[in-house]
Order: structure tokens, then C-alpha cells, then sequence
């Protein structure tokens, strides 16, 4: 399909759904380049607006306020923020009903997701939500000059059996210059296939989990196989998302495929938070989100460098005002030598995933089993274990919700994913305790991290 083309079918799908993402994108284009005064009264109005609509039509958020002694006219800048009480995720799984605005725009949808840390959440989105988050996206793809209907290939997860509305999703995709590659299920013998499926394809962008790309490396060099290749047939770059870009693995991935490798950083429940640009700045989406960072420990305000908080300043539909996201990250307001004036972040904490080897030598990383959290209510967090090879423990936290035959159904669901004969041994436990940096691990994969030392 011809990127202009495929932009004009995107364009009418973002319209049928009720999504104004070209409008905001020409907005966000044009505020990047604002004096850093100006954007800020663009963001201390939106902020008004936000508290404004919260307190009119949110019953969690108008009681909080009275809680705290917060009258709507009294938040009038950024620091006013600091008088909210942060927001727990443990407060959205109670009180989210709450906390929606029901009717502040179309096709409002209920979302599950566990994201990099595991943690089961579920939040409410619509189109005018999704509409930002698409628009800064495409925002960030500009950085780095991937156009929107221009090909990319995302090397991500893929349903093991696909379901009818997934098969309509998967020609939806192909017509917008969508692909897809399964990055969940990775072996020496499927490289050949995916990079002689790539030149074919012609993608100029491959988006996918910085542990997948890394790995595939060392795979395809023990084969022959000269990645960079992929050059002549249309590569230009590779962007990278949901878990910590090392500079080791884009270093590696960078050499082997031979294109630059760019980072972003976003989360389902807050929005896209960063986007690198062409100098390899990974800038704040300042024009939709407030940004702080706190003392995971004390919860006090820190000067740039602690825990994330995000306030979505853009998003009425269910307020996320102070949410703590568990990320450690260091905020930065240095110019970039691209000129624009949007501040910047750096992720130094958590989002790390880790690889369960099958018995037949498949490598699935732990955000392929994250989609379990999400089939089954009640699971709150969810770790694989894996010491030896052909053997798995999977560990339970789970509140109420938890089916009476859960034990059973994520048993079939991780036998399902693995595709194997592995032994699974599923327990039920009071808590999961998190890594040191204080994110809970999709998996720890002990066996994997011994065999990745012979592939290097």
C-alpha cells in the first residue's frame, strides 16, 4: 500500500471512531517549538480545566478535594498540584467507577492491563483520550522522520489462535502499512523466516522490545545471517518501547542492523510520557502531561530524579491526577540541540524483562505472559520463575475476583503460550515482592540468563 494511501485509510479510520489524532497532531506541532512561557500557560490552563471537570463530575475526585480542603479556583499553576495526595493503584482498582466521566466523549471503553511491572489494573479510556495519545506518538515518529502510512513493522506480541475481530484488526492494519511479526516466540530457525519475510515486506521501521531485538542478534549471527542487509530493502531505523533500552543493547542492535535505534516510553494507563528525537533526547509530552518525581520511600518531592508521578492533563474522561507510576527516572528541563523547547526524561529503574526457554528452545519474553493478567479477573500480580530447563513456577497474588478454577485456567493459559511440554507448577501466594528497583518482574529467568552467555 502506498504510504499516501495508507495515511488517507488511517485518517478515515481515526474519523469513524470519533478521534480528532491529525487535529492534535498539527496542535502538538506546533507547541513544540513554543517560548518555554508560553507552553507553560498552556499546560497551567489545562491543568485548571482538568481540576475543574473533576470536581464537577467526578464523585471520588470532589470528595478528595474536600478532603484536603482543595477548591477548584484555588489550583491556578503547576506547584498547586503538590496539595493533591498522590494516586495509588490500589485506589483505581477500588474506586474506579469514581472516578469516570461517563459521557465527556464517545466509545468509552473499559481497559485491562498489567503492563511491564505486572500489576493488573483496569481504567477507563475514549476516543478523545486515544486521540491525544496516537497524535503524540505520531509526533514522535516525526522526531526521527517515520511518517504516519509510511511501513512498520511491529515485532511485538501475537495471538496464539486469532479470533475473528483479531483477524479484522490484522487486515485494518495491513491497509494503514501496519505489519506485524510475532516477537513472543523467538528461535534460531524463525530468524531466517522473519528477515526474509522483512525484505520482502520492506518496512522502514521496526518497533518492538528491546530484549527481542537483542536477542535475535547473536541468533542471526551464529547463522550467517547479515541483519544490516536489511538496509537495501527499505530499513532506516528501529524504534524501541516498554522496557529500559540499554545502552549495551542499543549499541548491539544499533551495529547489527545497521540503522539507528531510538527509544519511547509510555504507559497504557497514564499515556505516551517520552519520545526520543533524531538527537536521541528522549522529550516530555509537556503539552499532555505533568511530570514529577518523589522519594519512593518518604513520597517527598525530589528535584528531577525519583519516582515518577503523572498528572494527564489532556484526558477528563477518568482523571489521573499525582499517579504514581513506579518508573525511577531522572526529569531534565537542558535544551536540545533540535530546538524545541519540550523538557526531557531518562528511565533508570525497572522495565525489565526477562526470557523463559521452552523445551524446545523457544525464547518467549516475560510481556508475552502479561497477557494472562488480563484474561483472568482477579489475578493482581503474576510471576514466572524458571531455574532449570522444562520446568516453571508461576506465582499468584489474587484478590476476590479470582475464579473458583483460576488455578486451572492460568495453568491452560501458560501451557498454551508455551507451546510445549514444560511441568508448571502454579501457586498461590500473599504477596510477590518486587525486584530492588522496586518493579515487580514478569518473570525471572534464571535459565535464560545462563544461556544467553553462550550465545554472546
Amino acid at each position: 500500500m502506498s504510504p499516501l494511501i495508507a495515511r488517507t485509510l488511517f485518517r478515515l479510520q481515526e474519523r469513524m471512531l470519533g478521534r480528532r489524532s491529525f487535529a492534535v497532531l498539527d496542535e502538538l506541532e506546533r507547541s513544540q517549538w513554543w517560548p518555554r512561557a508560553k507552553l507553560d500557560e498552556l499546560r497551567e490552563q489545562r491543568l485548571r480545566a482538568l481540576v475543574q471537570a473533576a470536581w464537577e463530575r467526578s464523585p471520588y475526585w470532589r470528595k478528595t478535594m474536600r478532603e484536603h480542603e482543595i477548591a477548584p479556583e484555588s489550583i491556578r499553576s503547576v506547584s498547586d498540584l503538590r496539595r493533591f495526595p498522590l494516586l495509588e493503584k490500589e485506589t483505581i482498582r477500588a474506586r474506579r467507577e469514581e472516578m469516570v466521566w461517563h459521557d465527556e466523549g464517545p466509545r468509552l471503553q473499559l481497559v485491562r492491563t498489567s503492563g511491564s511491572t505486572n500489576e493488573a489494573l483496569q481504567f477507563c479510556t475514549n476516543s478523545n483520550r486515544e486521540a491525544e495519545i496516537n497524535a503524540a506518538r505520531m509526533r514522535g515518529h516525526r522526531w526521527v522522520g517515520m511518517e504516519r502510512g509510511e511501513k512498520e513493522m511491529y515485532f511485538w506480541g501475537s495471538p496464539v489462535e486469532l479470533n475473528a475481530q483479531n483477524r479484522v484488526k490484522r487486515i485494518r492494519d495491513w491497509l494503514v502499512n501496519d505489519g506485524l511479526t510475532n516477537g513472543f516466540a523467538l528461535k534460531p530457525e524463525l530468524v531466517p523466516k522473519y528477515v526474509d519475510y522483512w525484505k520482502r515486506w520492506r518496512p522502514k521501521c521496526i518497533f518492538g522490545y528491546p530484549c527481542t531485538l537483542a536477542l535475535m542478534v547473536p541468533m542471526a549471527a551464529a547463522q550467517g545471517i547479515g541483519l544490516g542487509a536489511l538496509r537495501g530493502h527499505g530499513l532506516k531505523m528501529i524504534i524501541t518501547t516498554s522496557e529500559i533500552l540499554t545502552a549495551v543493547d542499543r549499541r548491539t542492535i544499533a551495529a547489527a542492523f545497521g540503522v539507528p535505534v531510538y527509544d519511547s516510553y509510555g504507559l497504557r494507563e497514564a499515556g505516551l510520557v517520552g519520545h526520543e528525537c533524531d538527537r536521541f533526547t528522549m522529550h516530555c509530552m509537556d503539552e499532555q502531561l505533568i511530570l514529577e518525581t518523589i522519594d519512593p520511600d518518604t513520597l517527598q518531592q525530589t528535584d528531577g530524579k525519583g519516582e515518577l508521578v503523572v498528572t494527564n492533563i489532556v484526558s477528563r474522561v477518568m482523571p489521573m491526577i499525582r499517579y504514581r507510576t513506579g518508573d525511577i527516572v531522572t526529569l531534565s528541563n537542558a535544551p536540545c540541540s533540535c530546538g524545541r523547547s519540550l523538557s526531557s526524561v531518562s528511565i533508570s529503574g525497572g522495565r525489565v524483562a526477562d526470557f523463559v526457554v521452552t523445551d524446545n528452545d523457544v525464547w518467549i519474553p516475560g510481556y508475552a505472559f502479561i497477557y494472562i493478567c488480563r484474561s483472568i479477573k482477579g489475578i493482581v500480580n503474576f510471576q514466572l520463575v524458571q531455574e532449570r530447563k522444562g520446568e516453571l513456577r508461576v506465582l499468584l497474588a489474587t484478590d476476590r475476583q479470582f475464579p473458583f478454577d483460576g488455578i486451572k485456567q492460568v495453568h491452560q493459559a501458560v501451557q498454551k503460550r508455551l507451546n510445549s511440554s514444560d511441568k508448571i507448577h502454579v501457586e498461590l501466594v500473599d504477596e510477590i515482592r518486587p525486584a530492588p528497583s522496586g518493579k515487580f518482574r514478569p518473570v525471572i529467568g534464571k535459565l535464560a540468563a545462563e544461556l544467553r552467555k553462550s550465545l554472546a
